[in-house]
């Protein structure tokens, strides 16, 4: 399957109403059918479907489901994503969101209102999840842009999602972390390594992240 990463050309002009009811072309999560594969240790590919924007692809296996659809978020310029249905078929992939030249300051923004508020309501969303960051440090030092943009994507997740009423949580990185590699301490290559352990073929390490807090929420409503 081609990994490559692309745009949202239907967006590529500025919509006020972007995200909204009112919005005449909201952006469309693309769909790919599959069974739950979080019934079981293992999880299965399901053989490459065309390449459909930002979806890495879909996964397959036998059992019984969670009866919600869960969608899990590890926010950023590049958004890693993994929603699995009702019916158990799980989506995943990367959204990215990087400005172009052409965009105005409020696009970016815009545009994963947009995105996000198509997904949940195509998919019919029950819940979603996402990555909690305290704070954003490279060596020990913090990253002021990383945690302005953080929390602009944090709080829009939330708007929109009050928008559909349902809740935005948030879960720690190093608790998803522990439920999915065992390591709370694991390293992006470990995320990935585990990912497609489980049988998914990840786009990225945002791509990664997002399949194990959709690990850890389904663990979650399981128990519950």
């Amino acid at each position: 399957m081609n990994d490559t990463i692309l745009s949202m050309p239907e967006l590529e002009a500025y919509e006020p109403f972007a995200g909204t009811a009112h919005s005449p072309s909201i952006a469309r999560a693309h769909v790919s059918d599959a069974a739950d594969p979080w019934a079981r240790g293992g999880h299965e590919m399901a053989p490459d479907a065309s390449p459909r924007r930002a979806d890495a692809g879909s996964t397959v296996a036998s059992g019984a489901g969670v009866n919600v659809c869960i969608l899990a978020l590890d926010l950023g310029t590049k958004t890693g994503y993994a929603l699995r249905r009702r019916d158990g078929s799980t989506r995943h992939g990367t959204e990215v969101f990087t400005p172009r030249k052409s965009w105005s300051e409020g696009q970016k923004w815009a545009r994963y209102r947009a995105w996000l508020a198509g997904v949940i309501n195509d998919e019919k969303v029950h819940r979603v999840v996402y990555e909690q960051v305290i704070r954003h440090e490279v060596k020990g030092r913090p990253v002021w842009d990383a945690a302005h943009a953080y929390g602009a994507f944090e709080a829009i997740t939330h708007m929109v999602c009050d928008g559909f009423n349902i809740q935005a949580h948030g879960v720690n990185l190093s608790t998803v972390k522990k439920s999915f590699t065992g390591s709370g301490r694991a390293k992006k290559e470990d995320m990935m390594l585990q990912a497609k352990v489980r049988g998914f073929k990840v786009v990225d390490d945002n791509n990664a992240d997002a399949l194990a807090i959709l690990h850890w929420a389904v663990a979650q409503e399981r128990a519950a």
